[in-house]
């Protein structure tokens, strides 16, 4: 009966732990993730940092 308990866990934690991955991967892809520094051709350099719930804030450097 324990075994059975410690492979429930064990796969839950495996479940998550790969989720939490999927989910880093999937914010790096549409770059909701990090410090962003980029130049525009109107507006000159500019640096996007993350903010809260997904958005993004820019400043011109």
């Amino acid at each position: 009966m324990i075994t059975v308990i410690v492979l429930v866990v064990v796969g839950y934690a495996l479940f998550h732990l790969g989720h939490s991955h999927a989910n880093y991967r999937h914010g790096r892809a549409h770059g909701r993730r990090g410090v962003d520094l980029y130049w525009s051709s109107v507006r000159g350099p500019w640096i996007s940092l993350p903010g809260p719930f997904g958005t993004r804030v820019g400043h011109r450097l």
